[in-house]
């Protein structure tokens, strides 16, 4: 997601007025699975690479300002997911993208 946050940065740059910084961050979920010695317990991971994105078992990008999502594209590989786990994903995201817009702790 370094695009979205390039890419206001980049309008920023040019003189163009924005009314808030945005920043995007991509997510990821792996289930600890049992052929690796886990539980099937589902595990949130942030700021996926890319190989982490082709091997997990969900891949959810978040952009957004410090108040909110703008705008939210998710693929799951798997056959579904609960409602805790989005919940668990969604504000893990939005931690890292306060953290990135420098409001988080």
């Amino acid at each position: 997601m370094a695009s979205v946050c390039g890419g206001c940065l980049a309008l920023q740059d040019a003189g163009v007025p924005v009314k808030s910084m945005i920043a995007g961050i991509a997510m990821g979920m792996v289930l600890d699975t049992e052929e690796f010695g886990g539980d099937g317990t589902p595990l949130i991971l942030s700021d996926i690479t890319g190989s982490e994105d082709a091997s997990g078992d969900m891949d959810f990008k978040v952009a957004g300002n410090e108040d909110g999502v703008t705008a939210f594209q998710m693929d799951i590989k798997v056959g579904g997911i609960t409602l805790p786990v989005m919940r668990k994903a969604l504000l893990q995201a939005r931690d890292g993208r306060k953290h990135i817009l420098g409001t988080g702790n």
